[in-house]
Protein backbone atom coordinates (compact mmCIF):
# COMPACT_ATOMS: atom_id res chain seq x y z
CA UNK A 1 0.00 0.00 0.00
CA UNK A 2 3.09 2.16 -0.24
CA UNK A 3 1.72 3.41 -3.42
CA UNK A 4 -0.16 5.68 -2.68
CA UNK A 5 2.05 8.56 -1.23
CA UNK A 6 3.42 8.13 -4.31
CA UNK A 7 0.85 8.33 -6.51
CA UNK A 8 -0.76 11.51 -4.59
CA UNK A 9 2.87 13.35 -4.77
CA UNK A 10 2.74 12.42 -8.80
CA UNK A 11 -0.53 14.16 -9.21
CA UNK A 12 -0.12 17.21 -6.69
CA UNK A 13 3.45 18.20 -8.49
CA UNK A 14 1.47 17.48 -11.91
CA UNK A 15 -1.31 20.43 -10.14
CA UNK A 16 1.53 22.92 -8.79
CA UNK A 17 3.34 22.76 -12.06
CA UNK A 18 0.14 23.73 -14.18
CA UNK A 19 -0.49 26.68 -11.33
CA UNK A 20 2.73 28.10 -11.86
CA UNK A 21 1.80 28.36 -15.35
CA UNK A 22 -1.16 30.72 -14.41
CA UNK A 23 1.23 33.57 -13.54
CA UNK A 24 1.88 36.05 -16.29
CA UNK A 25 4.65 35.47 -18.86
CA UNK A 26 5.33 39.59 -19.06
CA UNK A 27 2.92 42.32 -18.49
CA UNK A 28 2.96 46.36 -18.24
CA UNK A 29 0.85 49.06 -16.84
CA UNK A 30 -0.25 52.44 -18.46
CA UNK A 31 -0.74 55.55 -17.04
CA UNK A 32 -3.31 58.56 -17.44
CA UNK A 33 -2.94 61.25 -14.97
CA UNK A 34 -3.84 64.74 -14.93
CA UNK A 35 -3.57 68.06 -12.57
CA UNK A 36 -1.12 71.08 -12.39
CA UNK A 37 2.41 70.54 -12.63
CA UNK A 38 3.64 71.33 -8.84
CA UNK A 39 6.88 69.39 -9.43
CA UNK A 40 9.19 67.80 -12.02
CA UNK A 41 9.17 64.86 -10.97
CA UNK A 42 5.95 64.20 -11.41
CA UNK A 43 5.48 66.09 -15.04
CA UNK A 44 4.49 63.64 -17.09
CA UNK A 45 0.67 62.50 -18.13
CA UNK A 46 1.02 59.68 -20.28
CA UNK A 47 3.28 57.46 -19.29
CA UNK A 48 3.69 53.21 -19.57
CA UNK A 49 6.32 50.77 -17.56
CA UNK A 50 6.77 47.66 -16.09
CA UNK A 51 4.23 48.76 -12.90
CA UNK A 52 2.52 51.83 -11.48
CA UNK A 53 5.36 52.79 -9.12
CA UNK A 54 8.52 51.80 -11.71
CA UNK A 55 7.59 54.31 -14.74
CA UNK A 56 11.06 56.69 -14.99
CA UNK A 57 9.48 59.25 -17.60
CA UNK A 58 6.41 59.33 -19.83
CA UNK A 59 5.21 62.18 -22.21
CA UNK A 60 3.93 65.43 -21.36
CA UNK A 61 0.14 66.24 -22.76
CA UNK A 62 -0.67 69.33 -24.15
CA UNK A 63 -4.23 69.59 -25.66
CA UNK A 64 -3.95 72.37 -28.06
CA UNK A 65 -3.07 75.77 -26.75
CA UNK A 66 -3.42 74.26 -22.84
CA UNK A 67 -0.79 72.83 -20.67
CA UNK A 68 -1.95 69.26 -19.92
CA UNK A 69 -5.57 68.16 -20.41
CA UNK A 70 -8.17 70.54 -20.79
CA UNK A 71 -11.48 70.34 -18.16
CA UNK A 72 -14.09 68.42 -18.86
CA UNK A 73 -13.46 67.45 -22.63
CA UNK A 74 -13.39 64.01 -23.73
CA UNK A 75 -10.23 62.80 -25.50
CA UNK A 76 -9.55 59.46 -27.18
CA UNK A 77 -6.88 57.21 -25.73
CA UNK A 78 -5.49 53.78 -27.38
CA UNK A 79 -3.51 51.32 -25.01
CA UNK A 80 -1.91 48.24 -26.98
CA UNK A 81 0.87 45.95 -27.68
CA UNK A 82 3.09 45.09 -30.38
CA UNK A 83 4.09 42.07 -30.35
CA UNK A 84 6.82 41.81 -33.63
CA UNK A 85 8.77 44.78 -31.52
CA UNK A 86 7.84 43.76 -28.00
CA UNK A 87 6.73 47.46 -27.31
CA UNK A 88 3.59 48.31 -25.14
CA UNK A 89 2.34 52.04 -25.98
CA UNK A 90 -0.45 54.41 -24.68
CA UNK A 91 -1.68 56.83 -26.91
CA UNK A 92 -3.82 59.95 -26.68
CA UNK A 93 -5.12 62.25 -29.38
CA UNK A 94 -5.85 66.30 -28.68
CA UNK A 95 -8.28 67.98 -30.27
CA UNK A 96 -6.42 68.90 -33.59
CA UNK A 97 -5.51 65.22 -34.16
CA UNK A 98 -1.98 65.08 -33.29
CA UNK A 99 -0.95 62.06 -31.30
CA UNK A 100 1.08 61.99 -27.87
CA UNK A 101 2.63 58.16 -26.76
CA UNK A 102 4.76 56.37 -24.11
CA UNK A 103 6.06 53.34 -25.18
CA UNK A 104 7.95 50.21 -23.21
CA UNK A 105 9.48 47.12 -23.89
CA UNK A 106 8.28 45.00 -21.50
CA UNK A 107 10.82 42.02 -20.02
CA UNK A 108 10.03 38.57 -21.44
CA UNK A 109 7.75 39.97 -24.23
CA UNK A 110 7.40 39.09 -27.60
CA UNK A 111 4.98 36.39 -29.77
CA UNK A 112 2.30 34.43 -27.96
CA UNK A 113 1.08 31.15 -29.32
CA UNK A 114 -3.01 31.18 -30.29
CA UNK A 115 -4.19 29.92 -27.02
CA UNK A 116 -1.88 32.62 -25.20
CA UNK A 117 -4.23 34.98 -23.23
CA UNK A 118 -4.29 38.57 -21.62
CA UNK A 119 -5.74 39.46 -18.99
CA UNK A 120 -6.68 43.34 -18.53
CA UNK A 121 -7.68 44.93 -15.05
CA UNK A 122 -8.16 48.81 -14.78
CA UNK A 123 -8.51 51.39 -11.86
CA UNK A 124 -9.26 54.99 -11.49
CA UNK A 125 -8.41 57.36 -8.73
CA UNK A 126 -9.73 60.63 -7.28
CA UNK A 127 -7.30 61.53 -4.84
CA UNK A 128 -8.63 62.71 -1.06
CA UNK A 129 -6.84 65.84 -2.04
CA UNK A 130 -8.77 67.76 -4.82
CA UNK A 131 -11.09 69.66 -4.78
CA UNK A 132 -15.09 68.67 -4.94
CA UNK A 133 -16.45 68.18 -8.15
CA UNK A 134 -13.05 66.85 -9.37
CA UNK A 135 -13.48 63.51 -11.43
CA UNK A 136 -12.11 60.89 -13.67
CA UNK A 137 -14.16 59.24 -16.29
CA UNK A 138 -13.60 56.22 -18.47
CA UNK A 139 -15.35 54.85 -21.28
CA UNK A 140 -14.17 51.70 -23.28
CA UNK A 141 -15.35 51.72 -26.90
CA UNK A 142 -13.90 48.64 -28.12
CA UNK A 143 -10.62 45.94 -28.96
CA UNK A 144 -8.44 46.30 -32.50
CA UNK A 145 -7.01 43.40 -34.56
CA UNK A 146 -10.47 41.24 -34.62
CA UNK A 147 -10.10 39.97 -31.28
CA UNK A 148 -11.59 36.76 -29.33
CA UNK A 149 -13.04 38.80 -25.82
CA UNK A 150 -13.67 35.50 -23.41
CA UNK A 151 -14.21 38.02 -20.31
CA UNK A 152 -15.64 41.80 -21.33
CA UNK A 153 -15.31 44.27 -19.27
CA UNK A 154 -18.00 44.26 -16.84
CA UNK A 155 -19.17 48.00 -16.59
CA UNK A 156 -18.73 51.07 -18.35
CA UNK A 157 -18.31 53.93 -18.05
CA UNK A 158 -16.22 53.77 -14.70
CA UNK A 159 -16.01 57.35 -12.92
CA UNK A 160 -13.77 58.10 -9.77
CA UNK A 161 -14.85 61.38 -8.22
CA UNK A 162 -14.37 63.74 -5.12
CA UNK A 163 -16.33 64.12 -2.87
CA UNK A 164 -18.06 60.14 -2.49
CA UNK A 165 -17.97 57.40 0.09
CA UNK A 166 -14.68 55.64 -1.92
CA UNK A 167 -11.51 57.97 -4.21
CA UNK A 168 -11.15 54.49 -6.35
CA UNK A 169 -12.99 52.24 -8.72
CA UNK A 170 -12.24 49.68 -10.99
CA UNK A 171 -13.23 46.60 -13.21
CA UNK A 172 -15.06 44.21 -10.54
CA UNK A 173 -13.50 41.72 -13.16
CA UNK A 174 -10.71 41.35 -14.93
CA UNK A 175 -11.36 41.71 -18.88
CA UNK A 176 -9.92 38.83 -20.89
CA UNK A 177 -9.00 37.75 -23.96
CA UNK A 178 -7.20 35.47 -26.30
CA UNK A 179 -4.33 36.34 -28.46
CA UNK A 180 -5.88 34.60 -31.40
CA UNK A 181 -4.31 34.13 -34.63
CA UNK A 182 -2.17 37.49 -34.21
CA UNK A 183 0.55 36.32 -31.86
CA UNK A 184 -0.47 38.78 -28.79
CA UNK A 185 -1.06 42.30 -30.94
CA UNK A 186 -4.10 44.13 -29.99
CA UNK A 187 -5.46 47.52 -28.57
CA UNK A 188 -8.12 49.01 -26.84
CA UNK A 189 -9.57 52.59 -27.62
CA UNK A 190 -11.76 54.35 -24.97
CA UNK A 191 -12.30 58.13 -23.98
CA UNK A 192 -11.40 59.38 -21.32
CA UNK A 193 -12.73 62.81 -19.26
CA UNK A 194 -11.05 64.59 -16.29
CA UNK A 195 -12.76 67.19 -14.40
CA UNK A 196 -11.88 69.86 -11.69
CA UNK A 197 -8.60 70.98 -13.20
CA UNK A 198 -7.58 74.80 -12.22
CA UNK A 199 -4.21 74.59 -13.54
CA UNK A 200 -3.74 78.46 -12.39
CA UNK A 201 -5.11 77.72 -9.08
CA UNK A 202 -4.03 76.46 -5.78
CA UNK A 203 -7.46 74.75 -5.55
CA UNK A 204 -7.13 72.49 -8.51
CA UNK A 205 -5.96 69.06 -9.24
CA UNK A 206 -2.28 68.77 -9.05
CA UNK A 207 0.38 66.02 -10.33
CA UNK A 208 -1.32 62.65 -10.29
CA UNK A 209 -4.04 63.33 -7.88
CA UNK A 210 -6.93 62.27 -11.15
CA UNK A 211 -5.34 59.06 -12.66
CA UNK A 212 -6.47 55.97 -14.99
CA UNK A 213 -4.44 53.13 -14.71
CA UNK A 214 -4.61 49.47 -16.56
CA UNK A 215 -2.35 46.87 -16.07
CA UNK A 216 -1.95 44.14 -19.02
CA UNK A 217 -0.79 40.62 -18.41
CA UNK A 218 -0.02 38.00 -20.69
CA UNK A 219 0.04 33.96 -20.14
CA UNK A 220 1.50 32.06 -23.29
CA UNK A 221 0.29 28.61 -23.76
CA UNK A 222 1.25 25.64 -21.53
CA UNK A 223 4.55 23.90 -23.00
CA UNK A 224 3.95 20.40 -24.48
CA UNK A 225 6.25 18.98 -21.31
CA UNK A 226 3.54 20.61 -18.98
CA UNK A 227 0.88 19.47 -20.55
CA UNK A 228 2.05 15.26 -20.45
CA UNK A 229 3.08 15.94 -16.63
CA UNK A 230 -0.24 17.34 -15.77
CA UNK A 231 -2.16 14.09 -17.93
CA UNK A 232 0.25 11.68 -16.01
CA UNK A 233 -0.68 13.30 -12.99
CA UNK A 234 -4.66 12.90 -13.74
CA UNK A 235 -3.73 9.17 -14.80
CA UNK A 236 -1.86 8.46 -11.26
CA UNK A 237 -5.24 10.68 -9.87
CA UNK A 238 -7.24 8.00 -11.57
CA UNK A 239 -5.89 5.15 -10.89
CA UNK A 240 -5.05 5.62 -7.30
CA UNK A 241 -9.14 6.43 -6.91
CA UNK A 242 -9.78 3.19 -8.52
CA UNK A 243 -7.20 1.36 -6.96
CA UNK A 244 -9.13 2.68 -3.32
CA UNK A 245 -12.35 1.50 -4.94
CA UNK A 246 -10.90 -1.58 -5.26
CA UNK A 247 -9.41 -2.25 -1.84
CA UNK A 248 -12.58 -1.13 0.18
CA UNK A 249 -15.00 -3.67 -1.79
CA UNK A 250 -12.39 -6.71 -0.52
Amino acid sequence: MKIRPLLFNSTLLAIIATSTLAAADFSFTSILRAGARGNAAAGWEIGTGASSGSIASGTQFNDSDTPGWSDSIDRQFRIGYNQSTNTAYTTVWDSAGNTYTANFNPVGGGPLTNGGNWLLNANLTADPAVVPDSSVRVAFVGFGNGLTVLQPVSTTPLIASQPTGSSQVGTSAPIVFSAGSNSGNWYLDGVIRFSGLSPYSPNGARDSELQFSLTASATRTPEPATVLLLSSGLVALAYYKRRRKEISLR
